[in-house]
């Protein structure tokens, strides 16, 4: 992982390469890096009792604008990888993350970076993010955010 020092530890959740996740040749499909990516930044939230659940009920929701990636490695079947999630930028509306997916020897398989924004689902524009959310969200970024971007 890139060595930008952290006000806490990057959250990561651990995902198993199954078969349903790999082609033929048992390599992880590209586009499953994403809905891994996808899933690290929902339980991120969550463990700020963030529920998306909720969010979308009250008519709220994180929509992604922009996106990089590059793929470094191939993840294969059976691996144990680790998704990481840090946020980089938050705004009073939007956020930009920062991701990683590393397998269980430490190799970084694949660099992800997000700009997310916070709507108001109905009128389809931006909304304030909840100021108890938000403050997690900042402390949660790292202190040097520039040293996390996805090196092209």
């Amino acid at each position: 992982m890139n060595d930008g020092k952290m006000h806490t530890p990057p959250f990561g959740i651990t995902v198993r390469v199954y078969y349903e996740d790999t082609d033929t040749g048992g390599i992880v499909y590209y586009a499953n890096y994403l809905k891994f990516c996808e899933r690290c930044r929902t339980e991120f939230l969550r463990q700020f009792g963030v529920s998306q659940e909720q969010m979308l009920k009250d008519g709220l929701g994180f929509v992604i604008r922009s996106i990089k990636g590059r793929y470094l490695n191939s993840a294969r079947l059976d691996d144990l990888l680790t998704i990481t999630c840090i946020p980089t930028k938050v705004k009073f509306a939007s956020l930009s993350m920062y991701q990683e997916v590393t397998n269980e020897r430490n190799e970084v398989l694949f660099t992800f970076e997000c700009d997310i924004a916070f709507l108001n689902l109905a009128k389809r524009k931006p909304e304030l993010i909840p100021k108890d959310m938000l403050r997690e969200l900042k402390n949660s970024q790292p202190l040097e955010p520039e040293k996390y971007r996805v090196a092209l």
